[in-house]
């Protein structure tokens, strides 16, 4: 019977007493739990995500410049501080234009022809002459051009109306003052000084056509 009584009384305590178990065991867990014999390996951190074919850590920017090929020779960057270049000038594409051909005007007509000749011949001077020929069907008005170091003593037309002579330097101009008749000739007939003792005229022309 006292036994009973006992645990009678002790009932009301029964709560408390649990309780004080309860964290004593609790306690006793969570130090057997922190001391460095018990610890448990906490795992690794995983990587951060990161997608295929790239590396983990900060991320650059994304360039929006075309990449360079690593073939090519690089291309030098533009310094912000520089003033902007100035535009170049566009190439203008080539004009190709088809080649002409070479054309040759023909061969003026030798209306007029003119042979130069010695008539007589001394020692200091000497006479020569230049025969016109119109071998055309009309009338032709002719020029002769000479060129000839000497002075010159006289000059004439013979049986025809006298030229007009003008002189620059050594060259001595004859133009006709009538034409020369169709199918005619004329002796145009001249005497100078001899130089070096030549006959032989620096140039003679009919009509810009050179003297036989």
């Amino acid at each position: 019977m006292q036994e009973k009584s006992g645990i009678v009384r002790a009932l009301p305590w029964l709560p408390t007493i649990l309780g004080v178990a309860a964290l004593a065991v609790f306690t006793i867990v969570t130090i057997v739990r922190l001391t460095p014999d018990h610890a448990q390996t906490l795992p690794p951190p995983e990587p951060p995500f990161a997608l295929p074919g790239t590396t983990s850590g900060p991320q650059a920017p994304v360039s929006l410049i075309p990449s360079t090929d690593p073939t090519m020779p690089a291309t030098p960057t533009t310094d912000p501080t520089s003033p902007d270049p100035k535009p170049t000038s566009r190439a203008m594409p080539a004009v190709i234009t088809p080649s002409r051909a070479t054309t040759t005007e023909p061969a003026r007509p030798i209306l007029v022809s003119g042979h130069y000749h010695v008539l007589n011949s001394y020692a200091d001077n000497f006479i020569g002459e230049v025969l016109l020929s119109n071998r055309t069907g009309a009338e032709q008005h002719w020029t002769v051009t000479l060129t000839y170091p000497g002075n010159l003593r006289t000059s004439w037309l013979e049986s025809l109306p006298q030229p007009t002579l003008v002189q620059r330097g050594h060259t001595f101009t004859w133009t006709s003052s009538v034409p020369l008749a169709a199918g005619s000739s004329g002796r145009l007939r001249f005497q100078f000084d001899k130089v070096n003792g030549s006959e032989t005229p620096g140039d003679c022309t009919v009509n810009w056509s050179a003297c036989t």
